[in-house]
């Protein structure tokens, strides 16, 4: 049985609950919870967003980070190891095995459908009404009508952590169907996780 090694938390909280997360972007989601990390800073939480550590953004990939994470070190009761992926283009089968598993290790599952920027666009407004479900390039293109700019590979996320509760009470108002192991429509299940960041 491999030897783990206890996770330096910060500095005189070693009891504080560890929230590590895996995410399927390289820059977008790593850059909005590292400004949350700053942001919310408190001493009950500590937040780990995990460095990609091998090619490849499929949600077995970012499975198999949080799978090395927990072999490596000695988790406490409370700390929770999260994966933030999108629905886009993964079939039904890949989210459904994904999920499994998930549930089996004790991990946390955030799926934003179609992806990570409807999150991001709650932020700062209520939705249009969409003839069909949007792709992300149009989610895109409203960020940018937005906020006057966005670059996805640097993404300005300062400014729209201020409206955090805004986009936590949008989400929950799309989830119609929160026993579902995902959103199934528009939607996006970000919102449980930064609920346990800001509690």
């Amino acid at each position: 049985m491999p030897i783990t090694k206890s996770f330096k938390r910060r500095s005189g909280f070693r009891d504080a609950t560890l929230l590590v997360i895996a995410t399927e972007g390289e820059r977008t989601e790593q850059i909005y919870f590292g400004e949350l990390k700053t942001q919310f800073h408190k001493p009950s939480v500590h937040i780990e967003v995990l460095k990609r550590s091998e090619p490849g953004s499929s949600p077995r990939h970012v499975l198999r980070e949080l799978e090395k994470f927990k072999k490596e070190y000695h988790l406490q009761k409370d700390d929770q190891l999260w994966m933030v992926i999108d629905r886009d283009r993964w079939t039904e089968q890949t989210l459904s095995d994904v999920a499994g598993q998930c549930i089996q290790k004790g991990f946390f599952l955030a799926v934003s459908n179609p992806c990570f920027e409807l999150w991001l666009l709650l932020h700062i407004t209520d939705l249009p009404k969409f003839e069909g479900k949007p792709s992300c390039k149009h989610l895109e293109s409203l960020l940018r009508e937005k906020l006057g700019s966005y670059n996805k590979n640097n993404p300005d996320t300062a400014g729209l952590t201020p409206h955090i509760a805004d986009a936590i009470s949008r989400a929950r108002a799309l989830d119609s169907d929160s026993a579902a192991r995902w959103p199934q429509d528009l939607g996006t299940r970000v919102h449980l996780l930064i609920e346990k960041i800001i509690e």
